[in-house]
């Protein structure tokens, strides 16, 4: 009996030594653009798994990857091939994450299905064949076009960001001194361009005139002796595209992001010196003088030896900029975290927002620009391939798919909206003049937030959202709205409801109907109103619930 028992007890310990468990996660790149294409020509994205020296030569068939920690065995690598999955001791191999695998065009043992990764930021797994021994993960960082995540060395602990990835390679960093310049400079802002804190600082603008993507990080800037060096902690805001411009705020706030620098801009003049990363060169130098209040002095055009000061200044876009103004369009509702919400054309739960067309007449949103980055408001252009896909009628609304996936469609952005706090903003088709922007805070999941009614200045959070449909028709949610330093009572109440200090403002219904305008009253009189929850919101932007029995 005891020889029985010994046998499964046997064949499972083989089992568990013939799986190598000293794999490692080597590299991840989840934003590719540029680099390496797979074998169909394509830019996916990959994730690279080394097996270190000492190791056995191992067939990567029957072991899972996955990017849920609840889900160990999302997607298991198929034998089919093993000269595909078959990893040499001191060796990598890459595996493509790009949703290519069992479908009618299936792209071979190397490419996953069911599953891509967010350049966001999130956790990616590697597990053995019995489906629960977890051989190594990481939880990466929010990651920018063509910089990968991966080990300061083959197998080592330390991670690190790499700007020349190294597919199917040795890991190091290699930062070539590229062609940049110091293109613009404003010292008093006071109402031109504002940072994400909303806060108007002096700033500088570096212009890349290259035809690859440069990332800023680990070079030095020097004004009046005084040197920082960019750090390398956040190439997603430190990255400049081909062609492209990145702000430097000066404004002492280091906290705030990776580009607010603690250097200073004086008023009257000085010269700011951009530095190589090896320390060796001096990449540019740029002398500006005295500038006016809200001027700027800039090259006059990006990258030229002539200068000229700006009375419109141009920051984050060209010097040549010629401005378009938008149409009177706004945005009208978003939801930034869909879990039971509507379903987009390819039958997925994804984020969107709504745009509203006030007018009498149908605007086509060809070429307008929208962002969840307020310092490149040009992050998206709405395709010009089908204008009546992206045509708001008039008095009537628009649904745009912030989801990442621009492929799927004319109204679907390259990028994804977050419930935790985020940005958004609609620019005209100069890529610079804003139509509507909206920041906010935490909202809760199928939890819209919108005007309180179709294009009004008053922004509340909606239980029941309204994609494609008026905002009235919403049901509010108040509860997350309420303060404490505004009180009524009785509340509830059937006759009259008196309020701690004198207010004013105006009494709705939870779809948003005006009822009645208030002027520094201290008593609110409800014998009319029929049973029910009303809001009360005051000209301070302070919400109230009122129930009148």
């Amino acid at each position: 009996m005891k020889t029985l028992f010994s046998i499964p007890l046997i064949l499972s310990c083989l089992a568990l030594q013939a799986q190598n468990l000293n794999l490692r996660i080597n590299e991840i790149l989840t934003n590719n653009q540029t680099t390496v294409m797979d074998d169909f020509f394509e830019y996916d994205d990959w994730v690279e798994i080394y097996n270190p020296p000492g190791s056995p030569i191992t067939n990567l068939a029957g072991y899972y990857i996955s990017d849920d920690p609840d889900t160990l065995t999302k997607w298991q690598i198929p034998a089919i091939d093993a000269g595909v999955t078959t990893v040499l001791p001191n060796n990598f191999i890459a595996l493509w994450i790009d949703d290519d695998f069992n479908n009618t065009n299936s792209q071979g043992a190397a490419h996953n299905a069911g599953f891509v990764l967010s350049s966001e930021g999130e956790t990616f797994l590697l597990t053995a064949p019995d489906g629960i021994t977890i051989i190594d993960s990481i939880s990466y960082p929010e990651m920018a076009p063509d910089v990968s995540w991966g080990r300061s060395c083959d197998g080592c602990p330390d991670w690190q960001y790499f700007n020349n990835v190294t597919f199917e390679d040795n890991n190091f960093e290699l930062q070539a001194n590229d062609l940049l310049f110091i293109n613009e400079v404003q010292t008093i802002n006071n109402t031109t361009y504002n940072d994400l804190e909303g806060e108007f600082d002096p700033w500088f603008e570096i212009f890349n005139p290259n035809d690859h993507q440069v990332n800023l990080a680990n070079y030095a800037l020097n004004i009046n002796g005084t040197q920082w060096t960019v750090p390398g902690a956040r190439p997603a805001r430190t990255v400049i595209p081909p062609g492209g411009f990145l702000l430097i705020w000066c404004d002492n706030d280091i906290n705030d992001d990776v580009n607010h620098s603690p250097l200073n801009l004086p008023a009257t003049g000085a010269t700011i010196e951009l530095i190589s990363p090896d320390g060796a060169a001096v990449i540019d130098s740029y002398t500006y003088p005295t500038i006016s209040a809200d001027h700027s002095w800039g090259r006059a055009s990006d990258g030229s030896a002539a200068s000229v000061e700006f009375n419109s200044p141009t920051p984050t876009v060209t010097n040549q900029l010629i401005v378009i103004q938008p149409e009177n369009v706004v945005i009208n509702e978003l939801l930034s975290a869909n879990q039971n919400g509507i379903l987009d054309n390819f039958s997925e739960l994804e984020d969107w927002f709504e745009i509203y067309n006030p007018n009498t007449f149908p605007v086509d949103l060809s070429g307008y620009y929208f962002s969840d980055d307020p310092e490149v408001r040009n992050r998206w252009v709405v395709p010009s391939s089908f204008p009546d896909s992206v045509t708001v009628p008039p008095l009537g609304w628009l649904l745009f798919w912030a989801d990442g996936d621009p492929q799927q469609g004319v109204r679907h952005a390259d990028f994804r909206l977050s419930n935790n706090g985020e940005y958004l903003c609609m620019a005209s088709p100069d890529g610079y003049t804003l139509a509507d922007e909206i920041q906010w805070s935490y909202i809760a999941p199928d939890t819209s937030l919108g005007r309180i009614t179709d294009g009004a200045a008053d922004w509340v959070l909606f239980v029941t959202s309204t994609p494609d449909a008026s905002n009235n028709q919403g049901t509010v949610e108040v509860a997350v709205l309420e303060t404490s330093n505004l009180l009524a009572y009785p509340n509830p109440a059937r006759e009259s409801i008196a309020f701690n200090r004198p207010i004013s403002g105006k009494v709705m219904t939870c779809t948003g109907t005006v009822l009645n305008t208030l002027n520094h009253a201290v008593l609110l009189d409800v014998q009319h109103y029929a049973p029910g929850m009303y809001l009360l919101q005051t000209t301070d932007g302070e919400i109230l619930r009122i129930l009148v029995q």
